[in-house]
Parts: C-alpha cells; structure tokens; sequence
C-alpha cells in the first residue's frame, strides 16, 4: 500500500492543489522553523553574555506568530481538500455505476455502500492530515538537516544517520500494519454483507425459527478484536519512533554539550542545533501517529480506484435495424477473473430477425453470460457478437440499448404506482397501452393505482415479473424495441398466467431470446440453444 497512490493524483484536481498548496507551506514551514531557532539560540547568547538584545524578543515572536499562522492556514486548506476530493470521488463513483458504457460484472452492493459511507469518511484522515504531513515530512527535515550542518557538522552527521533509521522503520511499521487493516477492512464488509443478507432473507429466517442475533455479535466481535489490535500496534509503533527519535536527540545533546564544554564550539551554534534537532524528527514522528488514522482512507482510495478503473465501450456506430439483421455469436468465450474455466463457450450460432429462441442449459453453463453479452453489459474475451455484420463492441451502447428490451431474473421496481412502473418501457404511452400491456402480461387483475414499495416487498415474485413483462412489452409495442431477452420470464407463474405470456411472446413481431427452464416455455420456442460448460449444441 503506497502512502499516496498516483492514480489518486491523476485522477484528483483537489489532491494535486492540495499537494501543491502544502509544498508551498512547507517550504514556509522550514523557513520559519529555521529562523525562530536562530533568533532563539542568538537572544540566549547574547543574554549569556551580557550583550543587548534590542527587538530580537519581538523577531520571535512575530517567527513563532507566523509558523501558528502557516500550520492553521494548512490545517484549513487540507479540511477542505479532505471535504472536496470525498464529494468528488463519490459523484465520480455514482456516475461510473451509472454509466451505459460501463463493461464488466457488477459489484458487490454491500461493498459499495461500505465504501461511499465510513469508507471515504476515512478520507478525513487520509487527505485532510496524512498526506500534507507527507510534504512537510519531506521538505522539513532535510532543511533542518543543511541548517545544522552549516553551524555544526558533526551534528548535521549524527541526524542524517538517525533520522532515515527512523523512516525504515517506519516503512516497517506500515507493512505490518497493511495486514492488520486489511483484516479490519474485511472484517467492516463483513459486517454490512451480513447485515444487509439478514435483512434480505429476514421472513424466511422468521419462518424457519433461526434467530441471527448470536451471528450479528459473532461478526461484530471480530470485527471489534481487529480494531483493538490495530490500536495496540499503533500505540506500540508510536512509543517506538518516540524512543528513537529521542535517543537521537539525546546523542545531539551530549556531544554539543561536551565540545560547549571544552570551548570547541560556541554556545549560539550549539542552541542552534539543539533547537533544531527534535524539529527534525517531529515531522516524520507526527507522520507516524497519523499513518494508522489513514490506512484506512489509503484502503478506501485503492477499492475507489479498482472499482473506476475498468473497461469502457468504445463503440460509436450507429445500432443497425434488428427487424432485418440477425444475431451472430462466432467464436464466443467470455472468462470472469477467479474462475479456471470460461463462463461461456459458443463456438458458432445465428438467430434470425423475429426468431423465438429459448437458451436452456445447467446451472453455470452461461445462459445469464449470454444475456449480459447481448446487452452489451459484457464484452467477450475472445469472439464476436456481430449484428448483421457490425461487431456489437463498435456500436454505440446506448443507441444498441435502445432496441432491446429487458426482462432480468429480478427485475427492478420503483416506488410508485403500477401504472408508473409500466410507463418506464414508454413514458408517453396512454393509459390504453399500459393496460393492454398488463393484460397480455397475464396482470390484468392488477390495479393501475395500486401503490407498490421500491423494495418491491409488497408484491409477489410472480407479479413483480408480469409487471416487468408488461413494462417490456409496452416498449415494443410504441416501437422502441427490435430484440426482447428474457431471463426465467415464467417462473413462479401459475399455469394459466404462464400461457397467456407465452402466447403473446410467440405473437411478437420481434426476436425473442429467452432464458427457460420450464418445458412449456421451451417447447413454445422456435428453436433451443442448449449450452454446455465448454460447448454449445444447436
């Protein structure tokens, strides 16, 4: 895990002012960390000795006044950095899940909402504090370093040794504590998964008498030994950098303090360079303390970047007329990453315009791959989809979308009305459509202005997927859609409802591909594509 990840660099405006702001103040912060030690160590020798002072005092003051100035004007400027690169990255994250040439498998949910919520809260930490303490940690010291080689040498070499012992363990420090937050990490996802599951199968549990409430404390448990042990590790890796940055200072002092002695180095340098040793090493021991505070804004910034960083359509032609162009799968393998063998395998089918093709198969034989494929929601990893004899991957995603229409396993609702979900296929439609629409869904016992929950847990499998139906069906109907694809449209439908679908799916003047298990959907097919794991039978 490096302390700041580049591709945040590239990608942030608010990072790069941030970082160019804290150059700035850095180099200011040397500056006056220098002059006020001098002031200091010249005010005592001059005192030491009897000599007058004259407005030195005041020069001090004033040096001290504008370092507080500098570190509340860097303090300001990286809270706001912090505020704005968080608005930034989560806009950013919301669009790129909303964007239509988005390629790839969808990501977990829980792991997003984790993400947007305490995820990049640890931002604060990361990018309001760690990061403009890198800057100073960088510029600091080695300027302290040649100012205390120009008054003492010897001195100056004493640092120099120490001080990147201290940074090596630091690095130390931060390999073994990766392990720990990555396990903390895991541990937080595993809390909102399990959460966010419970409450999903919630009636089913209630049902079958299984209370959850020893798991819930189970997962919170570990997750709360995870935060304790990274505590300890950052309590115990804090007293480390003090204990040798200490002992450095220490080293400083004794041999100042004996050639002052022996009258081989005067006493203003020697204040100098006593002033000037523990401000070397403060800015990589301040790094340190807040190095455990931003692991796990730098952990959040790494699963931002993985989820933003993906294959994007780049197709621009325009979708050619599906009434007339068939559908050609030429060599068709699609690998999803973790797996050994290939989603889906197809070495070579066609389905006609207004043909009516069901896709059986076993389980993890592709049939769900194949639909995401047709969507354009995936890219094969070797192959082509071609339509008429345009390759899918060069024709505009939202053009080629707005031919299809869609029916997936668990299709998606949203709060409202039934009538307002079966509008979303044809905002314009009239009130006619959409009940022909529900009728030929086999949902025309269903009220227009029956009121339904986003979660869609006050209807039923069955009605959730007539009204989807319907939604797909009225988006034919007014003409948006060439090309219907249907993943287990029947199922959890009686006999009679199922029939009345099926009728007006063969009636269609549209190419049908469907995803079917049931024997009455097969045989209510023109033809079945039968997929195996390696190899596709027509």
């Amino acid at each position: 895990m490096a302390p700041l990840d580049p591709r945040l660099v590239r990608r942030s405006r608010g990072v790069r002012r941030l970082l160019g702001t804290s150059v700035l103040l850095g180099v200011g912060t040397a500056a006056t960390v220098v002059a006020v030690a001098h002031l200091v160590a010249d005010v005592v020798a001059r005192r030491f000795d009897a000599d007058a002072i004259g407005l030195l005092p005041v020069a001090v003051l004033a040096g001290l006044g504008l370092r507080a100035a500098i570190a509340w004007a860097h303090t300001a400027v990286a809270a706001r950095a912090a505020a704005s690169v968080k608005a930034e990255l989560r806009h950013e994250l919301v669009d790129d899940l909303m964007d239509p040439r988005r390629l790839g498998p969808r990501p977990s949910s829980a792991g997003v909402v984790t993400l947007l919520g305490p995820g990049l809260d640890a931002f604060d930490g990361y990018v309001g504090r760690f990061l403009p303490q890198i800057v100073l940690s960088a510029l600091v010291p080695p300027a302290i370093v040649v100012a205390i080689g120009l008054a003492d040498p010897l001195s100056a070499v004493i640092v120099g040794v120490t001080l990147p012992l201290t940074v090596v363990f630091l690095v130390l420090v931060g390999l073994v504590t990766k392990d720990r937050i990555d396990r903390r990490w895991q541990a937080l996802e595993r809390v909102g998964r399990h959460f966010a599951e419970v409450l999903d199968g919630l009636v089913v549990l209630k049902v079958l008498g299984r209370r959850q409430e020893e798991g819930l404390r189970q997962i919170g448990d570990r997750h709360r030994r995870e935060s304790g042990r990274a505590l300890r590790l950052a309590f115990l890796s804090s007293f480390v950098l003090d204990l040798f940055s200490t002992l450095a200072v220490a080293l400083v002092a004794v041999s100042v303090g004996l050639r002052v002695v022996e009258g081989h180095l005067d006493l203003a340098p020697a204040l100098f360079v006593l002033l000037l040793a523990p401000e070397a090493f403060a800015p990589v021991k301040r790094l340190g303390s807040l190095f455990h505070d931003s692991t796990e804004g730098a952990e959040a910034t790494a699963a931002v970047l993985a989820l933003l960083e993906h294959d994007r359509h780049v197709g621009t032609l325009a979708a050619p007329d599906l009434t007339t162009s068939e559908l050609v799968l030429d060599g068709v393998v699609v690998r999803h990453d973790g797996r050994s063998a290939p989603s889906l395998a197809l070495s070579h089918h066609r389905v006609r315009p207004g043909e009516f093709v069901a896709v059986t198969g076993e389980s993890g034989s592709g049939k769900s791959t194949m639909l995401s494929l047709l969507m354009a929601f995936e890219r094969p990893s070797a192959g082509y989809v071609l339509v008429g004899d345009v390759d899918l991957a060069a024709i505009d995603p939202v053009a080629w979308r707005d031919q299809v229409a869609w029916v997936p396993q668990v299709p998606g609702l949203v709060g409202g009305t039934i009538e307002q979900n079966v509008r979303l296929g044809d905002a314009d439609s009239s009130v006619g459509d959409v009940l022909a629409a529900l009728r030929d869904a086999g949902a025309g016992d269903l009220a227009l202005d029956r009121t339904i929950d986003e979660s869609g847990d006050d209807v039923s499998a069955g009605e959730r997927r007539r009204i989807a139906i319907a939604r797909a069906l009225l988006r034919i109907r007014r003409g948006r859609a060439r090309l219907l694809l249907l993943d287990e449209p029947t199922a959890g439908l009686d006999a009679g409802r199922e029939a009345t679908v099926l009728s007006t799916l063969r009636t269609l003047p549209v190419t049908v591909v469907v995803v079917a298990h049931r024997p009455e959907t097969i045989a209510a097919a023109d033809r079945e594509l039968r997929l195996a794991r390696r190899l596709v039978t027509a």
